[in-house]
């Protein structure tokens, strides 16, 4: 698919140089004018990211000069696309991945950069992208009922599950971004949920969105809002 950012900024933040410079590389061979910072520290990237905010932000989880993933902390409530890149599955480091805010995540060892391009595509364009080695790894065991959701905020939930804003919603489904905005407030309430990254990963380990490496699908969209009964409006339905 063509991509809509020609000549997009991004920072890449990766430990390994040489690895960063292969993933510059990618980049550059899928936008010929990209301009692209490669940083191996996090202090350096963040100072670069609030100099001139980029239109991409790819990252590794272990950086040297930061505990945990601090460098991924600072954009919890941004829309910044994020790509976190790594090849690491210790049960620390997707606890981590819990609490921060990213729009895909790639292994690296499993695919390669072979398959890089298409999530780069993904994320910049603020679509989900989990490489299906990494889906796994992301489940935990349950500590909700899905009863605790309503039918109407379970369709939202398949929506807003890849990232999408309130706005990008709401053309899905055909109703206001006030009416989104109000389910995905009822939904984070009844989960306990603090931020964006936590819907999406919770829509990726309960199937509300399901990940293959070509496509994003959204199951639970196959009930749409603008089905009200009895010929309803959309806004009549959601209501």
């Amino acid at each position: 698919m063509p991509s809509k950012q020609p000549s997009p900024r991004i920072v890449v933040l990766k430990g390994d140089r040489l690895y960063g410079d292969l993933i510059c590389g990618h980049i550059k061979a899928l936008w010929k004018n990209a301009t692209v910072q490669v940083f191996q520290h996090g202090f350096d990237a963040l100072d670069a990211i609030q100099a001139e905010p980029p239109d991409l932000y790819i990252a590794g989880v272990k950086i040297d000069d930061m505990d945990g993933l601090e460098h991924l902390e600072p954009f919890v409530d941004s829309t910044l696309p994020i790509l976190v890149l790594t090849s690491r599955k210790e049960a620390r480091t997707f606890e981590m991945l819990r609490n921060v805010r990213y729009d895909g995540i790639y292994d690296g060892y499993a695919e390669g950069l072979e398959n890089l391009p298409t999530a780069l595509q993904q994320v910049i364009q603020r679509r989900l992208y989990v490489s299906p080695t990494m889906v796994e790894h992301l489940k935990r065991p349950k500590n909700i009922t899905l009863d605790a959701l309503t039918e109407k905020e379970q369709v939202v939930l398949s929506v807003i599950g890849d990232g999408s804003d309130d706005a990008q919603a709401a053309q899905k489904l055909g109703i206001s971004p006030f009416t989104v905005n109000t389910h995905r407030k009822s939904i984070m309430a009844k989960l306990g949920f603090h931020h964006k990254g936590q819907i999406i990963l919770h829509a990726v380990q309960q199937g509300y969105v399901w990940v293959t490496r070509n496509e994003v699908f959204y199951p639970g969209f196959q009930r749409r809002l603008r089905e009200g009964k009895n010929g309803e409006s959309s806004e009549q339905a959601s209501a």
